[in-house]
């Protein structure tokens, strides 16, 4: 039994195994990668020389936790008697 990988965006999309290399239409692109058994669907493929590689995931970018409903209210109050403080200073609302 061989086994063979559907190459799709350049990447292994399907891997299966048949007896013979099937015939599917002709933009169909598979590759033979019989006892190459660390090969994984989503493996990055380059064409130019039949390699395969893992795929690099980036580290997620670290997402700044949102204020809760409290802080935010703590944060009016404080800008609103701020803008009151200005005007009662004659400073204006600037």
């Amino acid at each position: 039994m061989k086994r063979f990988a559907q190459i799709l965006y350049e990447q292994a999309h399907w891997i299966f195994e048949a007896d013979e290399k099937p015939e599917f239409a002709p933009d169909i692109v598979l590759v033979d990668i019989t006892g190459r058994n660390d090969i994984q669907e989503g493996w990055d493929y380059n064409r130019e020389t039949g390699e395969f590689t893992a795929p690099i995931v980036p580290e997620p970018t670290p997402i700044e936790p949102q204020p809760t409903v409290e802080e935010m209210q703590a944060q009016t109050l404080l800008n609103t008697e701020y803008l009151v403080s200005r005007s009662e200073l004659g400073l204006g609302g600037n």
